[in-house]
């Protein structure tokens, strides 16, 4: 399970990848103007931005006013936008100073001003609509790069959310979790007293020999489960070939024949939901189970946040 989770997260990365690289190429937008100012620790850049009529048609030209406060830093605190009219290569764009804010304004032609602050609020009375208004407090920006709030605000809005690749990346760990509660089923299962426990003398396909002291039982795996631990560090269910001399125990309903055929020794057969744990005994098969419990949910977990970050796009 743990192969195939790995090899759905590889394909689901690599789809990741397409898609956020589509999303952040480089918008088809043109800057007609750009304005800004520092007040105090903070500055405010606005500019007016959209889609060239002779490009796509003026039907479908469009352009919008953008609005971004930011600390000289220059670490985007919030921005908002306004639509403008078709014709809004025409617009003229300044700043006006209230109190604790400024504000931008577009005065397009036929269209009268058009106002914002980067809260997504239009205050009146700041300035006159038709002509930029004395700024008395408001500093040249010399500390903050334009170009890169530019540059910020794009990769966001570039940056949308991907329900289906979300949905995608959940189902590509579905195998962890599904390989994690089965080997937490197997932990269950293996809980109590052990039905036998002892040493493996002879194999055969579907069949084996067990002394357990004075005991020698023949076993056939049949209906029940094989589990090998201890081979290679780590628990593995399946046909695994079992070894001469590894210690073995089974747990789980059987079917015990005594003074039976095979030279008057006892028999057990395996039935549906027995387990026959090869390389140790059920105390080391249940740590190695919980351990591998415990990666799987580790891995799955990992790869649920990597899921979500990728395709909510945060830190995009």
């Amino acid at each position: 399970m743990r192969r195939m989770a790995f090899g759905f997260a590889f394909l689901w990365l690599a789809l990741a990848f397409c898609v956020r690289l589509y999303d952040l190429r480089k918008p088809q937008v043109y800057l007609s103007a750009l304005t800004g100012g520092q007040k105090g620790m903070f500055a405010t850049v606005a500019w007016l931005q959209g889609t060239l009529p002779w490009k796509i048609g003026p039907d479908k030209a469009h352009g919008r006013l953008v609005v971004v406060d930011a600390s000289i830093e220059g670490k985007i605190l919030r921005y908002a936008s306004l639509s403008l009219p078709k014709d809004w290569l025409d617009c003229r764009l300044w700043l006006e100073e209230g109190p604790d804010v400024l504000q931008a304004v577009a005065n397009c032609p036929g269209h009268g001003a058009h106002k914002l602050t980067a809260s997504g609020q239009s205050l009146l009375g700041l300035g006159p609509d038709n002509r930029p208004g004395a700024l008395d407090r408001v500093a040249p920006l010399t500390w903050v790069e334009p170009e890169r709030i530019v540059s910020q605000v794009h990769r966001r809005e570039a940056a949308p959310s991907h329900p289906l690749l979300l949905i995608l990346g959940l189902l590509a760990m579905a195998p962890l979790g599904l390989g994690a509660y089965r080997s937490y089923e197997q932990v269950r299962r293996l809980r109590g007293k052990p039905v036998l426990e002892g040493v493996m003398e002879e194999t055969d396909k579907g069949s084996l020999t067990i002394r357990s002291g004075e005991r020698r039982v023949t076993v056939f795996v049949e209906e029940g489960e094989v589990l090998s631990i201890g081979l290679h560090g780590a628990a593995k269910a399946g046909d695994a070939m079992a070894v001469e001399g590894l210690r073995a125990a089974i747990q789980g309903q059987v079917e015990h024949q005594q003074d039976a055929a095979f030279r008057g020794g006892e028999t057990m057969r395996l039935r549906k939901g027995a387990i026959l744990v090869v390389g140790d005994l059920l105390s080391e098969a249940r740590h190695r189970l919980l351990g591998t419990v415990a990666i799987d949910v580790v891995l799955a977990g990992i790869g649920v946040v990597l899921a979500t970050v990728v395709a909510l796009g945060w830190g995009f």
